[in-house]
C-alpha cells in the first residue's frame, strides 16, 4: 500500500492528512498557532510556529495510523498566500513573516504606483497593485529593515519555508509565484522591471517549480524530527486556493466554488490564461490554467474575532461554533436587519481598501448576541455576493456554487449564503479543502491517475444541495443595497480613523 501526506499551512491552523490509495483518509491531525498584531494593520506570524505544528501533526498521524514511514511516497504542502519571509543562507528566519492580511506597506504602494503605474503592473502580473501582494511588502523590508535585508538570502512563501525545513531546498511553486506581483505571467519568469522598481536583486527570489514537480527528498534532519523517511519525495506544492479549487473541480469551464475559512475566496476555473481587473489572477495547477478569484479577508475570521472577544472563546470540548450556530437558530431565526461590514483586516476584493474597518450598523436596545452573530454571517455573505456580481459584470454566468472549507460546516450559514446570493449551494461529499486537492496531486505523482484533474473528476461527488430560504430573499436584497451604500458612505471616515 502506498501512502502520501497533504499538509496545509492555513492562516490559523496546520492541517495534516495521511492518505492511502484511492485517495482515502488514513489519519489526520491539526494544530492552531497564534497570529501577532503588533500595530493596527500589521499582521505577522512566527514561521517556527508553523514548523513546530507540522512536526507535531506528522508525528500524530504516524502514531494514529501505524504506517511505516517508508510507505509514505510523497508529500505536498499548500499554504495561505501571499507572504514575505526573509531568511538567511541557512534558511533561518530574519523576521516574522508578514502574511497576506498585513497592510503596513501603504507608503510603498504609493511609491510603486508612481514609479511603475497600476496599468503596467496589471499588464505584467495580471493583478492590480495592492498591499495584499508580496511586491509592496518586500519594498517595505528593503526601506525599513536594510541591515536585515543585507543578510537575506531568499524571500520565501509559507509553504516554501516548510519545504525548506523538509528538504533543505529553497523553492517556490508557480501558483505562489503568481501571487507575489513580482512574476511575469506571460514570460513565466521573475520580472526584472518590478524587482528594480523596489530595489530588489533577482537573487532574492527562489527558483520556480511546477506544483507537481519534486524539489527533493526529506532530509536526515527533518526525518529525525518528524519520523518520516529520507526516501519520501517532497513536491513543490501550491497555494491553498489552488489546491482547494482542485478538490472542488474548479480547473476549467468557468466552474465556480467558494473556499471559506478564516478568509473567503470565490474561485472560477479556466483552462487558459484569463485576467480581469475586477477579480484577481492566480495560476491554476495546469500549465496554462487560471483561477480568477475574489478574495475576502475575514469571513470566518470575523466570527472567530466575535467568538474570542465576546463569546468567551473556545472550550476544551472544541464546541464553540456548534454553540454559536445553535444560539442563532434559536434566537435569531430571521434576517437580522443589522449591517455588518466584515472588514476586520481591511478588505481585498472587490473594494481593495486596506483602511476599511469592521462595522456594525443598526444596533438597538433589543439587539441580542445571536442577532449580532447572525449579522456577521450575513455581512460575509453580502461580500460574497459583491464578488459574484463582479464576475457577472465580465460575463461569467453563475448557475450554482460549490462550497468547501471550515465555514461550510455551518448549516445556518449555508442557508443565509444561498438566500443572499439566490443560488443553490452544493456541498461535496469529500470536503477536506486544500489537503483534498493535494491528495489528487500526490495520487497523480504516484501513478494512480494520469493527472490531478482526472483524480478530481473521478472523486468529486455532491453530497447535499442547500436551497435559498424563500422568505429571506427579499429582505436580503434590501439589506444588500444598504450594505453597499454603507461602505461608500463610511469610506472617508475609515481613512480618517486610520490617521488618528
Amino acid at each position: 500500500m502506498q501512502y502520501s501526506l497533504g499538509i496545509d499551512i492555513g492562516t490559523t491552523t496546520v492541517k495534516c492528512i495521511l492518505f492511502k490509495e484511492g485517495p482515502e483518509v488514513a489519519a489526520e491531525a491539526e494544530k492552531e498557532y497564534e497570529t501577532l498584531l503588533p500595530e493596527p494593520s500589521w499582521v505577522q506570524q512566527d514561521p517556527d510556529n508553523w514548523w513546530d505544528a507540522v512536526v507535531q501533526c506528522i508525528r500524530i498521524v504516524l502514531a494514529k495510523s501505524w504506517v511505516d514511514a517508508e510507505d509514505i511516497k510523497v508529500i505536498s504542502v499548500s499554504s495561505q498566500a501571499p507572504a514575505v519571509l526573509p531568511v538567511d543562507k541557512n534558511g533561518k528566519p530574519l523576521h516574522d513573516a508578514l502574511i497576506w492580511m498585513d497592510r503596513r506597506s501603504k507608503e510603498e504602494y504609493e511609491i510603486i504606483k508612481e514609479r511603475v503605474g497600476d496599468d503596467k503592473i496589471f499588464e505584467i502580473t495580471g493583478n492590480r497593485l495592492d498591499t495584499y501582494f508580496t511586491l509592496t511588502e518586500l519594498m517595505w523590508f528593503l526601506r525599513n529593515k536594510p541591515e536585515l535585508m543585507e543578510k537575506c538570502c531568499k524571500v520565501l512563501q509559507v509553504n516554501g519555508y516548510i519545504n525548506y525545513k523538509l528538504t533543505g531546498t529553497f523553492s517556490i511553486d508557480d501558483t505562489h509565484a503568481s501571487l507575489t506581483q513580482i512574476y511575469d505571467i506571460h514570460r513565466c519568469c521573475w520580472s526584472e522591471e518590478l524587482l528594480a522598481a523596489v530595489g530588489a536583486d533577482r537573487s532574492l527570489m527562489p527558483d520556480v517549480y511546477r506544483c507537481c514537480e519534486p524539489i527533493g527528498n526529506v532530509s536526515k534532519a527533518a526525518a529525525q524530527m518528524t519520523g518520516l523517511s529520507v526516501k519520501t519525495t517532497v513536491l513543490a506544492g501550491a497555494v491553498d486556493a489552488t489546491a482547494a479549487g482542485l478538490e472542488a473541480g474548479v480547473y476549467e469551464g468557468g466552474r465556480i466554488a467558494e473556499m471559506t475559512g478564516t478568509s473567503s475566496v470565490v474561485l472560477i476555473g479556466f483552462d487558459r490564461l484569463v485576467t480581469a481587473r475586477e477579480l484577481s489572477y492566480l495560476k491554476g495547477r495546469g500549465e496554462n490554467s487560471t483561477i480568477l478569484y475574489g478574495p475576502m479577508n475575514t469571513a470566518g475570521g470575523s466570527l472567530k474575532w466575535f467568538r474570542d472577544a465576546l463569546f468567551g472563546g473556545e472550550t476544551v470540548r472544541k464546541d464553540s461554533y456548534r454553540r454559536i450556530n445553535s444560539e442563532i437558530e434559536k434566537m435569531a431565526k430571521y434576517p437580522s436587519k443589522i449591517i455588518f461590514l466584515p472588514y476586520m483586516a481591511g478588505e481585498r476584493a472587490p473594494i481593495w481598501d486596506p483602511d476599511a474597518r469592521g462595522t456594525f450598523i443598526g444596533l438597538n436596545l433589543n439587539t441580542n448576541r445571536a442577532e449580532m452573530m447572525r449579522s456577521i454571517m450575513e455581512g460575509t455573505c453580502f461580500a460574497l455576493k459583491d464578488n459574484l456580481n463582479q464576475a457577472l459584470k465580465i460575463g461569467i454566468p453563475i448557475h450554482d456554487i460549490i462550497c468547501c472549507g471550515g465555514c461550510s460546516k455551518s448549516e445556518i450559514w449555508l442557508k443565509i449564503k444561498a438566500s443572499v446570493i439566490e443560488k443553490e449551494i452544493k456541498l461535496p461529499e469529500v470536503n477536506l479543502g486544500a489537503p483534498g486537492g493535494l491528495s489528487y496531486i500526490n495520487a497523480a505523482y504516484m501513478g494512480e491517475y494520469k493527472s490531478p484533474e482526472e483524480a478530481s473528476a473521478a472523486c468529486l461527488k455532491i453530497r447535499k444541495t442547500v436551497e435559498p430560504v424563500k422568505e429571506w430573499i427579499e429582505p436580503y436584497r434590501e439589506m444588500f443595497d444598504v450594505y453597499e451604500e454603507s461602505y461608500r458612505s463610511l469610506k472617508e471616515q475609515f481613512k480618517a480613523l486610520v490617521k488618528i
